[in-house]
């Protein structure tokens, strides 16, 4: 049983609450709306607009009412005059939106592609692959090619289900029956839709599924794994592959297995660059080549942490059963109720007071926790705290800075938690930044 999804949405949203930028940090808090350099001085002032966030690191930055953004320079100087409800920096333009419709300008905010297509995705070449009917409706829409001099020509392939990211060289749709295949990036056919599923192209090779299994296929469809498997995902370091018997470890570019490993596996899941196996009463860590780093009585869950470290848990939400493990499965911090990697070797932890009661419909003993109480503070790759558990929120603004958002207060502090940067709020206050659409 997969125990992870994750679902990749292509220009849907940009987190408006968190930045990414070292020495831009636009800050999204209850009471405060700012831009601010490293050190914490403004350059935006607080209250100047409703919600800011980075569109291009230490370059660009968005900031408005929701629905009605501008862009600006890193020194808060508007670029262009375009109003839209959203952007996205596709490393060569930036896609905006506008009402219901998608465009594209550059970093001057000079407008190359106009807003009038109901979805608009970058080929990786200059120009862009675009729909100008419904995605949403029953009727399959026709992919129009837009070349890097404006010139539009239809490429007579229908999709069915909108426009994805074109990763590779290759964008993968859905035809009108419900099949999947991949484009070109000028929109022409590159492998038939064939199969019931297929994912995004990575080092050259997609994930796809049809009725013997789970498999890998090329950029030209040939097939590089045969879709025999009832799981099966990716790192950047391994494919791994579960037959419902065997657990099969490939290397990234799929062509060599590694691996096998045998024996009653229940679950399989990727965490980070590791493997984890539950094994009837056990659970195993492997790396990429199929080398065991842990093992462990019962059934442990495992996210990825900071650095190559996993966050382990074996017990129930709210419970003090989260702990740090090392690269090479040693274990790194005592036990949390929560921990959540923030930036290099810095995590949020959470603490919690709650009341035990007996479940009549359990039959046993449970916990009901008090929300409201919830505080977080900052430790250390080894556990060590940093900061008490007395905020309400703890967000990564950078690589290097932190934003504390308290009852009372919001701070930007470096790494330690040393703080550089206090605004006094009104106590319980909301915000009204909202997530870029």
């Amino acid at each position: 049983m997969l125990r992870r999804t994750t679902v990749w949405l292509t220009m849907l949203c940009v987190l408006a609450g968190s930045a990414r930028a070292a020495a831009l940090l636009c800050v999204n808090a209850p009471g405060v709306v700012a831009l601010t350099d490293n050190r914490g001085v403004e350059i935006v002032e607080n209250g100047r607009f409703d919600s800011i966030f980075v569109v291009r690191e230490d370059q660009l930055f968005a900031a408005g009412k929701r629905g009605a953004y501008r862009l600006y320079d890193a020194v808060g100087q508007p670029m262009g005059d375009v109003q839209f409800s959203m952007i996205h920096d596709t490393g060569d333009a930036l896609l905006f939106r506008v009402g219901h419709l998608y465009g594209a300008m550059n970093a001057t905010g000079e407008v190359l592609v106009l807003p009038e297509w109901t979805q608009l995705t970058p080929d990786g070449t200059g120009g862009w692959l675009a729909l100008n009917s419904d995605p949403l409706d029953e009727q399959p829409d026709e992919i129009i090619h837009i070349d890097g001099e404006g010139t539009r020509k239809p490429t007579g392939v229908y999709c069915a289900g909108g426009l994805g990211e074109v990763l590779g060289g290759r964008m993968i749709f859905m035809d009108s029956d419900g099949h999947f295949g991949a484009l070109n990036a000028i929109g022409g056919l590159a492998v038939p839709p064939t199969w019931q599923f297929m994912s995004p192209y990575a080092n050259g090779l997609a994930k796809v599924a049809g009725q013997e299994g789970m498999g890998v296929v090329d950029g030209s469809g040939r097939t590089v794994i045969a879709p025999s498997y009832r799981w099966l995902e990716r790192s950047a370091t391994m494919i791994a592959a579960w037959d419902g018997t065997n657990v099969d470890i490939y290397g990234p570019q799929g062509g060599q297995r590694r691996v096998r490993l045998s024996g009653k596996v229940r679950e399989v899941a990727l965490a980070g660059d590791d493997l984890v196996v539950t094994y009837e009463g056990r659970t195993c860590l492997y790396d990429a080549y199929g080398r065991l780093l842990k093992q462990d009585a019962g059934n442990l869950d495992y996210m990825p942490g900071s650095r190559g470290q996993l966050i382990a848990s074996n017990g129930a939400w709210g419970e003090k059963c989260q702990w740090l493990v090392n690269p090479d499965g040693s274990k790194a911090s005592g036990m949390f109720q929560q921990l959540l990697p923030l930036c290099a070797e810095r995590y949020a932890f959470l603490e919690m007071a709650g009341e035990a009661y007996d479940s009549v419909v359990l039959g046993r003993a449970q916990m009901a926790w008090n929300y409201g109480n919830c505080r977080y503070g900052l430790m250390d790759a080894r556990g060590r705290i940093l900061i008490r558990a007395r905020y309400r929120e703890v967000r990564a603004l950078s690589s290097d800075r932190l934003l504390l958002i308290g009852d009372d207060r919001v701070q930007i502090s470096d790494r330690n938690g040393v703080v550089m940067k206090t605004w006094i709020t009104p106590e319980g206050s909301e915000s009204s930044s909202e997530a870029n659409e």
